[in-house]
């Protein structure tokens, strides 16, 4: 009875510690960090990986020992490459939401290259890819106002945010240490097609034109509608 009386807090600060002492002998012998099993038939390389809520980054070997880390300002946003000179090539996200900021770091940590691909209008999300010739490519998203979503034929029923974001690609080539220069681009907005208002240009039948997307496909009316998760160069 004297747990109830108690505030919400304490009231749940105790349960736990009773939960703790009750369970602890069995907990001590769980492990719960480090390799939790090993097979002879894994592949005899490292493992790169970055903790979506860490700002470290991890390279293990085969065994699960560290071999290497690196320390970041912000978590990632959200893949990481080990580059062929040895170099970090990582996206964060310095805000809320998919990422944003792309650095290229050292193996001692220093940042060699970074850029800045978002503002109001655009953000990078996911993921980037270094291209043989140097230069970055990089998934984002791009706004659109309801106004315009609505003058593609976008059904009004899937606009409960009022706007769009719809995936592009750009290609970047770094010009300096903070700067560089998009040399090409490629917009999803550009592709598409939508059979539910024959007034607008891209008025179609969809199943006849598999190289365009259906402006009204959505698993749900968020804005954030493609919702890519990778991006990839195929020479």
């Amino acid at each position: 009875m004297t747990l109830k009386r108690l505030p919400n807090v304490q009231t749940i600060c105790i349960a736990t510690l009773i939960v703790l002492l009750a369970f602890g002998s069995l907990s001590a012998q769980e492990q719960t960090v480090g390799l939790f099993k090993y097979d002879t038939s894994a592949y005899e390389g490292y493992t790169l990986f970055a903790p979506l809520r860490s700002t470290t980054t991890h390279l293990i070997d085969i065994y699960g020992r560290s071999v290497h880390s690196w320390e970041a300002s912000f978590p990632p946003g959200n893949s990481v490459y080990l580059l062929e000179n040895g170099h970090l090539l990582r996206p964060s996200r310095p805000s809320l939401g998919g990422g944003g900021l792309i650095q290229e770091i050292d193996w001692d940590g220093t940042v060699l290259w970074e850029f800045t691909y978002f503002d109001s209008t655009v953000r990078q999300h996911h993921d980037v890819e270094r291209l043989p010739n140097g230069n970055v490519l990089i998934l984002a998203w791009k706004y659109k106002t309801m106004e315009e979503a609505i003058a593609f034929g976008r059904d009004t029923t899937l606009l409960p945010d009022s706007a769009l974001w719809p995936e592009h690609i750009v290609e970047v080539q770094p010009t300096g240490p903070t700067t560089g220069e998009i040399v090409w681009e490629w917009h999803l907005w550009d592709h598409l097609i939508q059979d539910y208002d024959d007034t607008k240009d891209n008025y179609g039948v969809v199943a006849e034109h598999p190289e365009l997307v259906d402006i009204n496909f959505a698993l749900t009316g968020n804005a954030d509608w493609i919702h890519a998760n990778a991006v990839d160069y195929n020479p």
